[in-house]
């Protein structure tokens, strides 16, 4: 089972771990690279994972849409408000976006690559 990690640091604790990783690299040493999206406040996290951007996630793990305007359709939500969504989503590393180069439009195939999310709270 894949899993997304997305955690709620404080501003100090993100700029920790952002110097510690700056200074690896300058000094050209190896460092593990974090995967997940950090907010700094549970509102923070709140507002990234509308219950709309849930919608969509599970849709596209569900049904497998094979482009944004089918999305749009199954979802019964407005295009331009998906395409935002999916954008946001796309770029904390939820969804992964693929163009088809050979449809006959620019057709973008939007997939989810974990089976869960989990959030923590650093206290």
């Amino acid at each position: 089972m894949k899993v997304m990690e997305i955690g709620i640091k404080s501003l100090s604790e993100g700029m920790r771990g952002f110097k510690e990783a700056f200074s690896a690299a300058q000094q050209r040493y190896p460092f593990k690279l974090k995967k997940g999206a950090y907010f700094t406040s549970l509102e923070a996290a709140r507002n990234f994972l509308t219950p709309k951007r849930i919608e969509l996630l599970r849709a596209i793990k569900e049904k497998n849409p094979k482009s944004l305007y089918e999305l749009a359709k199954l979802t019964e939500r407005s295009f331009p408000s998906v395409v935002r969504d999916v954008a946001v989503l796309s770029r904390h590393g939820l969804i992964r976006l693929t163009n088809h180069a050979a449809a006959p439009r620019k057709k973008v195939h939007p997939e989810v690559r974990y089976d869960a999310i989990n959030l923590w709270i650093g206290i």
